[in-house]
């Protein structure tokens, strides 16, 4: 098992959750980001380094000594930044964080993808499907900037496996919306949930818990599956209070259906992570509170006791 571990970004939404997991595992977290951590922030239960990860020597030096790496500092969505910025800094900090893990012969690498590295979300029509339930063999249609920082930064973890063949084990999570508790718990409050349309579409009505991610990430750098791989990594549930068959005959009509979708299941396939990494996600926005998980090698998980109302 990794010792130390370098997470990238840290102090971001995501960041907090995955260094609580990791520190609430044994490992020694380092977080090194351009914005220390809030007060109160779990992310604080790491060493904290001030550095830009688009700067190649901070980040190898930052990454020295590092059992394995969990890389999340990015432009987080497309929104905020004009493109050409976005795409420069996204794929400069993958680019120098795997070169900086190379350097350093660290094996185990987890980085930030999206359901966006296939070109759902942000594109400028409805995303329609080659089939359903959507895996991570799908072809990508991606279009914008930040859709194609993701997918680009997946293809550039294949090139660096090809350099370290059987030296080097990456995972691409494609992480989905990150919902934290509260987030959860407006959704449960809000209004009607059975409209199916608008932009809704092209996220397929999906979302992950922010615990579920973090323990996704922990898994990624403890099993080993050799290789880059990519992972949806999203709930099982949609965040509809309609069958999700009927609103993919609402939206998706004619799309093949190569696997039963029944009940409220996302069309996003988790079925790789569950064989690959173990990793079954657990929370639930329904009831307002996660469903109680079992036993992760002998000792409860750290999110057990959390999101009650």
């Amino acid at each position: 098992m990794a010792e130390k571990v370098v997470v990238t970004g840290g102090s971001g939404r995501a960041g907090e959750y995955i260094i609580a997991e990791m520190a609430a595992n044994g490992y020694d977290v380092y977080n090194i980001d351009a914005v220390a951590p809030r007060p109160g922030s779990a992310s604080n239960a790491a060493h904290f380094w001030r550095i830009d990860v688009t700067d190649y020597g901070e980040v190898l030096n930052a990454l020295t000594g590092a059992d394995a790496v969990i890389h999340m500092a990015a432009i987080p969505a497309p929104n905020t930044d004009p493109e050409h910025k976005l795409f420069r800094i996204n794929m400069m900090a993958n680019w120098n964080v795997l070169e900086a893990a190379e350097v350093h012969g660290i094996e185990r690498i987890c980085m930030a993808s999206s359901i966006n590295a296939v070109g759902a979300g942000w594109g400028q029509k409805l995303y329609m499907p080659d089939y359903l339930p959507v895996d991570e063999d799908h072809p990508t249609h991606v279009e914008d900037a930040y859709s194609q920082s993701k997918w680009l930064g997946e293809q550039m973890a294949d090139a660096f496996v090809r350099r370290r063949p059987g030296k080097v084990q990456i995972a691409n999570m494609r992480f989905h919306a990150l919902w934290d508790p509260a987030t959860a718990e407006r959704h449960l409050e809000s209004g009607d949930k059975t409209s199916t349309g608008g932009r809704q579409p092209m996220g397929f009505w999906s979302w992950v818990g922010r615990h579920d991610a973090a323990r996704a990430c922990r898994l990624s750098i403890e099993k080993e599956f050799g290789g880059h791989e990519a992972f949806f990594i999203n709930a099982t549930d949609t965040t509809l209070e309609i069958p999700t068959m009927d609103a993919i005959e609402s939206e998706f009509p004619g799309v093949e259906i190569r696997e039963p979708i029944t009940g409220f299941n996302s069309p996003l396939s988790v079925a790789k992570g569950e064989k690959l990494l173990d990793w079954i996600p657990v929370e639930s926005w329904r009831e307002g509170t996660v469903r109680e998980p079992e036993p992760n090698e002998g000792k409860p998980a750290p999110y057990q006791a959390q999101w009650t109302r």
